[in-house]
């Protein structure tokens, strides 16, 4: 079994890949949204408020071993409430990656394949990620620790190769639309570490559980790097950001960029690694989707379930009818869904869980000393 589990790089790949997509699309440009020009303040302020609630997620996971969100909740309220809450993770993720798959794929469609329908784009990447799966978790995982690497220094050479068109008083005013904005009303920008969700269900798939915690303030602290590198970089780069509405922030810095006569169209380079990248996210989010059904219905073969999901995520693509939809999608129930689903929810389950097994635990030494009595 120890042989498909996750080794420490391979635990913080898997979550480091989730924050990696979400940034290449729009996930920069949502929190600019809400904050202005002291996005930089805020994401600081928010990363703070990240550390902090792991470090309290980590505390309240002790007692629970090597379990998983799931078996947490059937703990505490027994099979009904991890079927309730297993179902609640499987409509969010299948919902988060069919719209990040649909954005990627319209900005595809506009730059390199106008003349193909967004179906068969769709297809493109959902079939590979289906054939992924077949191969099984290990090939996935593989796979996806020879792709961050690359993600990594992908986004690295994009961010400084605009160093030189920085102007830092884009910077200001400091507190943007107001303090409310900034550390009050900004603190819904917590959706942005969205990775988190997938920290809930990683800790039984490791070889090395006693590495939960390492692995979990290292992935959340890259995610965090990475998240604020895209957001100086934008709001320092671009006079009037907001008025981007139809491709990635992210691509447009790219394609401005100059790397000489060698190389007349860099940002397809680019774009090859990014494709890459959003294979390696959905085909572990289609595995960690069928991994959770699998949990809640005790079913034996997951593979036929595979299809199902990747239909589903198609599907999902499919339902907004434009990039103005999309854009509501990600910037407001996709920001609400993930504070009340993996900041309220799960963390109130794994607090009332944590009162329940010292409550378990007191019994015995109270019934010890009336007997002493």
């Amino acid at each position: 079994m120890t042989n498909s589990k996750l080794g420490t790089i391979e635990g913080i790949a898997f979550i480091v890949i989730i924050i990696l997509n979400h940034i290449v699309l729009n996930l920069p440009k949502s929190l600019i949204d809400q904050c202005g020009s002291s996005t930089c303040l805020n994401l600081i302020y928010i990363t703070i408020l990240v550390f902090i609630f792991l470090t309290i997620m980590l505390k309240l996971w002790k007692p629970f071993g090597n379990s998983d969100i799931l078996d947490i909740s059937e703990f505490l309220g027994g099979k009904v409430l991890k079927v309730i809450l297993g179902f609640l993770f499987i409509l969010y993720f299948i919902t988060i990656s069919g719209t990040l798959l649909r954005n990627f794929s319209e900005m595809l469609k506009l730059v390199y394949f106008e003349r193909t329908t967004i179906c068969i784009i769709l297809l493109f990447f959902l079939v590979t990620c289906v054939i992924a799966n077949t191969f099984g978790f290990k090939a996935i995982t593989k796979c996806n620790l020879i792709i961050v690497p690359i993600m990594l220094l992908n986004l690295l050479i994009a961010f400084f190769c605009i160093f030189s068109r920085f102007e830092i008083k884009r910077i200001f005013p400091i507190f943007g639309y107001g303090i409310n904005q900034t550390f009050f009303s900004g603190m819904s920008n917590l959706f942005a570490f969205t990775g988190i969700s997938y920290l809930y269900f990683l800790k039984p798939l490791l070889k090395k559980p006693e590495d939960f915690n390492k692995i979990s303030y290292i992935s959340i602290g890259i995610s965090a790097f990475y998240l604020f590198l895209s957001i100086t970089t934008l709001l320092f780069s671009f006079a009037d950001i907001l008025t981007i509405n139809e491709l990635s922030p992210v691509y447009l810095l790219i394609r401005g960029t100059d790397f000489g006569r060698f190389l007349q169209r860099p940002d397809a380079l680019f774009i090859l690694g990014w494709i890459l990248s959003l294979m390696s996210y959905l085909s572990i989010t289609i595995w960690s989707i069928s991994n959770i059904f699998k949990k809640i219905t005790k079913t034996k073969d997951t593979k036929p379930m595979i299809y199902s999901f990747a239909a589903l995520i198609f599907v999902c693509a499919l339902i907004p009818k434009n990039m103005a939809e999309i854009r509501f999608i990600q910037n407001i129930i996709f920001r609400y869904f993930t504070i009340i689903l993996v900041f309220i929810i799960s963390f109130l389950i794994l607090l009332l869980a944590n009162i329940k097994h010292k409550k378990n635990h007191s019994k015995p030494e109270k019934e010890v000393l009336i007997k002493d009595e």
